[in-house]
């Protein structure tokens, strides 16, 4: 008696036909990918760091770091440096960031990040914090070959 198809395809070269199809998806999807938002610190209620996040520098067209808190300096940023994997987030925009209250903590798992370079920035948006202050969130595309996952 014949095995059906389905079966021999499960047992031999079905497994490696759909990991192949699911790479070429993944990779696809990852090229087009949405912009993501790297932290780059938080601006107290008087516009000063607090802190500004050393493992990111922000960069003006000339390649220079801008290091002045103000919003108006930082109109000027062209590119982010970092030096050590920075988490990715979804970008809030200028939205008040939502409360987690009464949710418990997660445990650590992978999240991704981008590897240490340098990145385009597409935009920087301050969501307002419910403490005072704002979150510096810098807009990037980050291509899949740049992206790894570490442990949070």
């Amino acid at each position: 008696m014949r095995k059906p198809i389905s079966d021999a395809f499960c047992k031999g070269a079905g497994p490696l036909v759909l990991g192949l199809l699911f790479s070429v998806l993944v990779g696809s999807a990852a090229q087009a990918s949405e912009p993501v938002c790297i932290t780059a610190g938080r601006l107290n209620a008087q516009g000063q760091w607090a802190p500004k996040l050393d493992a990111i520098r922000l960069l003006d067209a000339a390649g220079r770091t801008i290091s002045s808190a103000s919003q108006a300096d930082m109109k000027n940023v062209q590119t982010l440096e970092i030096t050590e994997p920075a988490l990715l987030s979804a970008c809030e925009g200028d939205r008040p960031l939502t409360s987690a209250d009464g949710s418990q903590a997660q445990p650590k798992a992978p999240v991704p990040a981008a590897k240490p370079g340098r990145l385009a920035v597409l935009g920087l948006s301050y969501p307002p914090l419910r403490v005072g202050g704002v979150l510096v969130e810098v807009k990037v595309r980050v291509p899949a070959d740049q992206i790894v996952m570490v442990m949070r």
